[in-house]
């Protein structure tokens, strides 16, 4: 399949298209019209990223967090400073980050879908689409298992990390009472 950039209409280069069909395409834009466009309208990465209606985190290659953009940190419920240069466990509140060590040394760190999802991506350049992972969270006094569905592409020397799903585990289900006097 040919690509082409939506400005100029050339072909892309290989190393400017998605060939996997599972890869996540994040332009279709070539290289040069890319630099002509970020000259013409500067923009810094936090407001480009803030622009973007799901949440995203953008990780470093030491499994940093180097920012999160609008919704992310709505998503979280912190602030840039309780996000950035963090590691990605320390940000979601992962029980096992609390230990001593921190977060990527815990026994369990070694089969965090996350954390290795995110790993795979920066050693091998593939993409992740909607991959599933089950955190235990701190929640106040409890911890809770959590839903989490992530995406991510490699941009450059960082990690895109989407978050597609973050749900809460539903409560116990009580059975109905049926009142047979009616």
């Amino acid at each position: 399949m040919r690509r082409e950039c939506a400005w100029c209409r050339q072909s892309l280069s290989p190393d400017e298209q998605a060939e996997e069909p599972n890869r996540p395409v994040t332009h279709g834009i070539c290289t040069r019209c890319a630099q002509l466009l970020l000259a013409r309208y500067p923009e810094s990465l936090g407001s480009f990223l803030d622009r973007l209606p799901v949440p995203v985190l953008v990780i470093e290659d030491a499994a940093r967090v180097f920012t999160a953009n609008a919704a992310a940190r709505f998503l979280l419920g912190k602030e840039l400073p309780a996000i950035e240069g963090r590691r990605g466990g320390d940000v979601i509140e992962c029980v096992h980050a609390g230990r001593p060590g921190g977060c990527g040394e815990q026994v369990h760190c070694k089969s965090c879908t996350i954390r290795n999802t995110v790993l795979q991506t920066f050693q091998t350049g593939e993409s992740f689409m909607r991959v599933k992972a089950y955190p235990d969270i701190q929640v106040g006094h409890a911890v809770k298992t959590f839903t989490v569905e992530i995406t991510t592409e490699k941009v450059g020397d960082v990690v895109l990390l989407q978050v597609d799903e973050f749900r809460e585990p539903a409560p116990a289900c009580r059975p109905a009472v049926i009142d047979s006097r009616h």
